[in-house]
């Protein structure tokens, strides 16, 4: 244990502060509503059912009471005739503020835990509001939601056990409701929910689903479907007309009808914001300075014209008063940003940082400035980030849609080709061979030897160890160690075209991190997730228990830099900083540096000698580090 301590003065470890990288700000935003009478107020929903509350316009944010149980909240409402009375709607259920947001109480709608996705609220007579929810149908309130009754009344139509999209209320006639609902599309009632009728029957049950309606203020409807089409009635859904044209991941996300513009309608779609200016029959890209990247547009506040927002992973919250022809930063300190995955490129100069389905970059050089995420990533959340050993400015991110290759530093994306279908969860290139790639996910190990155009399974066929790290020798290219989260270690030593499992010794089956001593190759150390550390001596034949510096219920967060696989970093229990400089054989105690939150992703760059450590919903945090370690190792 003494080797283990050497370097740490007898004062103890040197005390700092995490420094803020200045965002990325409001990735994980769910809803943005505006109030409807006082201008300026605007409500924002994050992660755990934290509300946000803004009276300038989203220049300045502080904290509403959050919604109890900390739901996934899906949408806000104001009632337009009490304003002080919020809703959410979660996958809790619905929930009740009567004081703008100071409080929230319960609203019974269906079975206890029932998820409600949408609500709409009469506009000719606020007490009567409908409800749709996951997976049980449509419900109907005439009290102000202290009482729901289910809405099942159709012969032909299954509702009882539908999900519920979206509402919309026909202003001109209020007894005539539409509903997004899957597996039956768009279906209508014209008696206030007794009864109801499907209107689309050309929708399958299975593929792509309806996900957003609108109607218009003379009836005129719009529906928009997961895979980006959008459909227009002018005779109130009995017959539809297409006016937009899906394609894969561009699913439409939000509609919103300008006040003042009866024509104008914007969509927030998977690939940025769009505008009609004929109530959707035709449209046309939007004249502001957005990113084509996953987004949500909110309805308009009170004022003339009202704000909108714009919301997404990628963007944060953006402001527009001049219905989105110039947008502004809405989320400055607004909180809600989990960054899952952090990569920096090999000279340290940038950080990338995942969150969601986007990719922000922050540069050395413009401290506490976030880049707004490049445009081509779809298929969902990002699940891993890499930068080319090789060729500067090269990156490769991985989705359930595939691999992405971006060669501007992140502002821009484009599919990779591949000649193996696979959902990757990574992706990366050879640090010494310049034209070997790997690939893994489900199905297994990849191996490339021609920069990704042709792939090959790795041996033994068929085997599907899944990965989520891959660790390189720097003495010895053909060396390669994958930590997996189901089957300890796998080695392989010829340049990843077999690997074998290695895990006799390490308990369970999971790994987190693996780490290479700096002089012996063929000293290795794993990690565990709760902090215990494993070391071979014998280049993975057997481990053995090795006792780091901490205790073994701490709870560990380990960074290496994958160029530097010698070079480790260890987080424990959020506040001490360890660096070793040999994979773990010797630690030093850096810093005790709290980081007042949970660390979802760490990054270490041996290079700059930084850490950075993304905080549950609070963006990302940087620690140097250089100069602790130089006067610790007397360099």
């Amino acid at each position: 244990m003494a080797a283990l301590l050497a370097g740490c003065t007898a004062s103890g470890p040197a005390v700092r502060e995490w420094e803020e990288t200045g965002g990325p700000y409001a990735q994980n935003i769910s809803a943005v509503i505006p109030d409807n009478r006082i201008p300026g107020t605007v409500y924002a929903s994050l992660e755990g059912g934290a509300i946000a509350v803004s009276t300038s316009d989203g220049r300045s944010w502080g904290p509403g009471a959050p919604v109890p149980g900390g739901p996934e909240i899906r949408q806000l409402l104001q009632d337009p005739e009490s304003p002080a009375r919020l809703f959410a709607a979660t996958d809790a259920g619905a929930f009740l503020s009567p004081d703008r947001a100071k409080s929230w109480s319960p609203l019974h709608v269906g079975p206890a835990g029932t998820g409600v996705r949408v609500i709409a609220i009469d506009p000719w007579n606020p007490a009567v509001m409908y409800a749709g929810t996951d997976g049980s149908g449509l419900y109907k309130s005439p009290d102000s939601g202290r009482t729901w009754t289910g809405i099942d009344s159709s012969a032909d139509l299954a509702l009882g056990s539908s999900d519920v999209y979206d509402v919309g209320i026909d202003v001109s006639k209020p007894d005539r409701i539409f509903a997004a609902v899957s597996p039956y599309g768009i279906i209508r009632s014209t008696n206030g929910g007794a009864t109801w009728e499907g209107l689309t029957p050309d929708v399958p049950g299975t593929g792509p689903r309806v996900s957003r309606v609108l109607v218009g203020t003379d009836g005129t409807l719009l529906y928009g479907t997961t895979s980006g089409s959008i459909m227009k009635s002018t005779n109130g859904g009995s017959s539809w007309s297409p006016s937009r044209t899906g394609r894969e991941f561009d699913g439409i996300l939000s509609f919103t009808a300008v006040p003042g513009n009866p024509g104008t309608v914007i969509a927030g779609t998977e690939q940025g914001i769009i505008v009609s200016s004929d109530f959707g029959s035709r449209w046309g890209g939007a004249a502001g300075n957005l990113p084509a990247i996953p987004t949500r547009v909110s309805p308009a506040g009170a004022g003339a014209p009202g704000t909108i927002f714009a919301f997404g992973s990628g963007i944060g919250v953006r402001a527009s008063g001049d219905n989105g022809e110039t947008w502004r930063d809405a989320d400055m300190k607004l909180e809600g940003s989990s960054v899952g995955v952090l990569a920096s490129s090999p000279d340290g100069s940038r950080l990338f940082a995942a969150a969601g389905d986007a990719c922000m970059t922050y540069s050395e050089k413009r401290a506490g400035v976030w880049s707004d995420a490049g445009p081509g990533i779809t298929g969902g959340a990002i699940r891993s980030i890499s930068a080319d050993p090789s060729l500067p400015g090269v990156l490769y991110a991985t989705t359930a849609g595939g691999v992405f290759i971006s060669g501007n530093n992140a502002a821009s994306w484009q599919p990779a080709p591949r000649s193996v279908e696979i959902s990757p969860f990574l992706y990366e290139a050879h640090p010494s061979i310049r034209t070997r790639f790997f690939m893994a996910g489900d199905q297994g190990i990849f191996v490339s030897t021609d920069r990704g155009r042709t792939w090959l399974q790795s041996r033994p066929l068929g085997t599907r160890w899944i990965i989520h790290s891959l660790t390189f020798s720097p003495k010895n290219a053909g060396t390669i160690i994958a930590a997996s989260r189901t089957s300890a270690v796998i080695i392989s030593s010829d340049g990843g075209f077999t690997w074998e499992q290695s895990h006799y010794g390490i308990p369970g089956d999971r790994v987190e991190a693996v780490t290479l001593d700096d002089d012996d190759p063929g000293v290795f150390y794993a990690y565990l997730p709760d902090g215990q550390c494993f070391r071979s001596l014998n280049s993975g034949l057997e481990w053995n228990r090795y006792n780091p510096p901490w205790k073994p219920s701490a709870n560990v967060r380990i960074a290496s830099d994958p160029r530097s696989p010698s070079s480790v970093v260890a987080l424990v229990d959020g506040r001490h900083v360890y660096y070793s400089p040999s994979g773990g054989g010797t630690w030093f105690k850096i810093f005790d540096a709290d980081l007042h939150a949970r660390a979802v992703s760490l990054c270490w760059n041996s290079s700059t000698l930084t850490l950075y450590a993304g905080a549950g919903d609070r963006g990302v945090f940087r620690l140097p580090l250089g100069d602790r370690i130089r006067e610790i190792l007397g360099e």
